[in-house]
């Protein structure tokens, strides 16, 4: 019955996402080397704000199917200058140009596609897929990667449906996949991704989880993946309801280090980052309405949270370059609702500023400029 109630909130959800109107937010033309990208899952743009004040500088067109499109996840690529797009009802991955913001090129990856991680060095992105759009196909199981030059797409699988949560480890050689359905998580060598015959290694969120990662058990429902700076500990936001934890393991074997339970505050983790100058991880809460911070260096895993009268449905974040600044969107799925970008100061953990995005467009993922474009004004 609890996987039915899911299911059903679930589909509900993504109507809501179908039946939103674009409504404009008023642009800015100015060309800033610190710039913000968030998609407006419920038009057909992505928004991209100035990084220093939070004004909007303009609004991109990302639309490429009469069904619709849907932009869900975007990451930018500072050394070759180009950001990158998922569109979840379309199932296209868009490449645009960092500098001016116009589209480059289009590859078809299939339904749903989620997160991506980029690996500027060897010139790839791989892209993770979700549950598909209403329930009409049957859950992927595939992890894609694409040259980025040549737009060459390979494939592994996983074996595990909706492998959602992603995260590459620094020098490119290891990729972490988590599946949001089975509650298993995948250590994939990057040398060996499209290597007939090859299984990557599989962990289990919990003890308790059943052994098959073909079970569907929607027990922790992990979402998003990020590593710690040195690379040894992988942490997984678990998004269930009545779960509510972030958990971290480690990079060499697996094994579960440390299980950070959140109160009513920080229900349903969601999009997660780390801000490595104060070892502090910061987790957009869906259900609860604030960001959710673990002091890492703490031995209890000392957590607090920021709330805000204008936090509805948080789902991206995103830190700035110095560590100063924590941005976060609030996707306000109810019709009528304001979308925010809440802007956190680290220094104090509160919230400077609210900028408005207008309404019913759902803004869900952002990326943020490091400041290492080699050509931005």
């Amino acid at each position: 019955m609890q996987k039915i109630a899911k299911q059903f909130i679930y589909i509900f959800s993504l109507l809501l996402i179908l039946t939103c109107e674009d409504k404009k937010a008023p642009t800015l033309n100015v060309p800033t080397l610190n710039k913000i990208y968030i998609a407006y899952q419920g038009t057909e743009k992505v928004g991209v704000l100035n990084g220093e004040t939070g004004e909007i500088i303009r609004e991109v067109d990302v639309n490429i199917s009469p069904m619709g499109d849907n932009p869900h996840y975007i990451v930018i690529d500072e050394v070759n200058n180009f950001w990158y797009v998922t569109l979840l009802e379309s199932g296209y991955v868009l490449k645009y140009d960092l500098i001016t913001d116009e589209i480059i090129s289009s590859i078809k990856i299939g339904n749903m596609p989620a997160l991506m991680e980029i690996d500027t060095e060897n010139n790839y992105l791989y892209v993770s897929r979700f549950m598909p759009m209403m329930g009409m196909e049957t859950p992927s199981t595939y992890v894609h990667r694409i040259h980025t030059v040549t737009l060459v797409k390979d494939s592994i699988n996983v074996g595990a449906s909706s492998p959602h949560g992603i995260a590459l480890s620094n020098d490119g050689s290891t990729l972490w996949v988590a599946s949001n359905q089975s509650s298993h998580f995948f250590k994939i060598e990057t040398s060996r991704f499209n290597e007939d015959g090859y299984q990557p290694d599989n962990y289990k969120i919990d003890e308790s989880v059943q052994d098959s990662y073909n079970f569907n058990d929607g027990t922790y429902e992990p979402l998003e993946l990020v590593l710690s700076s040195d690379g040894q500990e992988l942490f997984i936001s678990c998004s269930d309801m009545m779960i509510n934890e972030i958990r971290s393991f480690s990079t060499v074997n697996g094994a579960l280090l440390k299980n950070f339970e959140l109160s009513m505050m920080g229900m349903q983790p969601w999009h997660i980052v780390i801000n490595p100058g104060q070892n502090v991880l910061y987790s957009a809460s869906r259900m609860g309405n604030s960001v959710s911070i673990v002091n890492l260096n703490s031995d209890t895993g000392e957590i607090t949270y920021v709330q805000d009268d204008a936090m509805n449905m948080p789902h991206g974040i995103g830190i700035s370059p110095d560590g100063s600044k924590v941005f976060v969107t609030s996707s306000a799925m109810m019709s009528g609702g304001i979308n925010y970008l809440h802007i956190i100061d680290t220094s104090t953990n509160t919230v400077i500023n609210n900028v408005n995005l207008g309404t019913d467009i759902m803004a869900t993922g952002l990326a943020v400029m490091q400041g290492t474009c080699s050509n931005c004004d």
